[in-house]
């Protein structure tokens, strides 16, 4: 699992090994009055404390290499994603552990599910299986946020291992900065995968306007102005039937104030 080496910052240094021969040829000479093995002695420990100063020089490090690989799988949860791809999400882990995670690098993987914020599904294991049949944890999915899911996800990374991100989403988010906490998890050592998830096109009505006067006195008749826009499919020019009810909201007190089919 683990690789083991010493490198050097400064290995020029090294050249300065060449002079223990010399110091070895003048220290036994003018060592000769100390007897044999004192002299043997002296000598050596001189070798060593020459050894570990230009050691130092040159800035040796030990280092130890990990080969496995931390794969965090983030699962978006929001609704702009259909239920039946969010329940897929799970067997495309599953899936891809099966495939990919090798047991004797050690490679781990977790799983984070995310809507307006994020929760660890799956803290980093080392097993197959460690998936639930589905997702567990509680969320609001009326909301989007990739940047709190990626930075919950650095968070969980052990120390020792790869670090890779799979991100399975529809790209949809309305909450935080995504693209920027994406950035500087690349500038950090993290690679991030992309698994997107394609949504068929489907029409779609929203409000895109809502004018109305500044200052209007309670009991005053003014004008409104509402701009709805219909997102049909392509191709299906059909007219969409429904109803536009304004309400009006004061403390906990509700109040219809337009209605228009």
């Amino acid at each position: 699992m683990f690789q083991h080496s010493i490198a050097f910052d400064r290995p020029a240094y090294l050249a300065l090994l060449a002079l223990i021969p010399v110091m070895w040829w003048l220290g036994y000479r003018s060592l000769a009055g100390l007897g044999r093995w004192r002299r043997w002695m002296a000598l050596i420990l001189r070798t060593v404390v020459m050894t570990l100063v230009i050691f130092a020089l040159a800035d040796v490090q030990y280092q130890r290499r990990s080969e496995g690989l931390t794969v965090v799988y983030l699962l978006d949860q929001s609704l702009s994603v259909p239920a039946a791809q969010r329940g897929e999400m799970i067997d495309y882990v599953r899936n891809s552990i099966k495939q990919h995670r090798d047991s004797s690098r050690g490679d781990r993987f977790a799983v984070i599910v995310f809507g307006r914020d994020a929760e660890v599904e799956i803290p980093p294991v080392a097993v197959n299986e460690a998936l639930h049949g589905k997702v567990e944890s509680v969320l609001d999915p009326e909301y989007t946020d990739l940047a709190t899911a990626i930075q919950r996800a650095k968070a969980i990374f052990p120390y020792d291992t790869a670090k890779r991100i799979v991100l399975v989403t529809d790209g949809n988010q309305n909450v935080g900065n995504g693209y920027r906490e994406a950035r500087t998890a690349a500038d950090a050592g993290v690679s991030i995968d992309v698994v997107p998830v394609y949504l068929e096109p489907r029409g779609e009505v929203a409000v895109e306007k809502l004018d109305i006067p500044a200052g209007v006195r309670r009991g005053q008749p003014f004008d409104m102005r509402i701009v709805v826009r219909n997102d049909a499919k392509p191709g299906d020019d059909r007219a969409v039937k429904g109803k536009l009810v304004v309400v009006r909201q004061a403390g906990q007190r509700e109040e219809t104030i337009a209605e228009e089919d």
